[in-house]
C-alpha cells in the first residue's frame, strides 16, 4: 500500500478536523477534561474553517495519505518558543489503527530533512503528561529537557533533539 506525505490542503480540512478529534478523543481520554474532547467532535465543522484559513500562516503541515485516506500529520515550525534556535514540531499524530507501523518515524523523519536543509541543528517537541507518545519521542532520541503547561493547564514534557 502507497503512503504519500504531502502539504495539506484545503480540500483535507473536514477530513483532518474529524481525524484531530478522534485521535485527540482516543489519545487524551483522561488526560484532557472530556468536555474539551467531545466538544472537538461536535465542532469539527468549525475546525474545518480554522484549518482552511490557517493554510498560509502554516506552511509546514503536511498530511501522511495511504490509499488516499489521511492516517497521520505533522505540523512544525522552523522557530520555536520553547528553546531558542531550534524547529518544533507542534503536532504529531498517526490514527490508532495505524501506531506502532512507522508511520510517525516516517513524518519525524520528513520534517528533520526539512528542518536541516534550513540549516537547523535542534528541534523541540512538547508532549502531554501521560500520552504514550513520551515514549516514542524518547525511542527516536528525544531528550527530556523540562514541562511546560500546555493551553495554561496541562503538563507536557519537552524533549529536544540535536542532529
Amino acid at each position: 500500500m502507497e503512503t504519500i506525505i504531502r502539504k495539506r490542503e484545503a480540500t483535507d480540512a473536514l477530513e483532518l478536523a474529524h481525524a484531530i478529534a478522534v485521535v485527540w478523543n482516543t489519545t487524551y481520554k483522561g488526560i484532557v477534561d472530556d468536555e474539551f474532547l467531545e466538544g472537538l467532535l461536535k465542532n469539527e465543522e468549525q475546525s474545518k474553517e480554522k484549518l482552511i484559513s490557517n493554510i498560509d500562516k502554516q506552511p509546514h503541515y503536511y498530511v501522511l495519505t495511504l490509499q488516499e485516506k489521511i492516517i497521520g500529520w505533522i505540523y512544525f515550525t522552523l522557530e520555536s518558543d520553547k528553546y531558542k534556535n531550534a524547529a518544533e514540531i507542534h503536532s504529531l499524530y498517526i490514527l490508532k489503527e495505524w501506531q506502532g507501523s512507522g508511520y510517525g518515524k516516517l513524518l519525524y523523519d520528513y520534517a528533520v530533512n526539512i528542518i536541516l536543509e534550513n540549516g537547523l541543528k535542534k528541534l523541540v517537541i512538547g508532549c502531554l503528561d501521560g500520552n504514550p507518545a513520551n515514549e516514542f519521542y524518547k525511542h527516536l532520541g528525544g531528550h527530556y529537557i523540562g514541562q511546560s503547561l500546555f493551553r495554561d493547564k496541562y503538563l507536557e514534557n519537552i524533549y529536544l533533539f540535536e542532529f
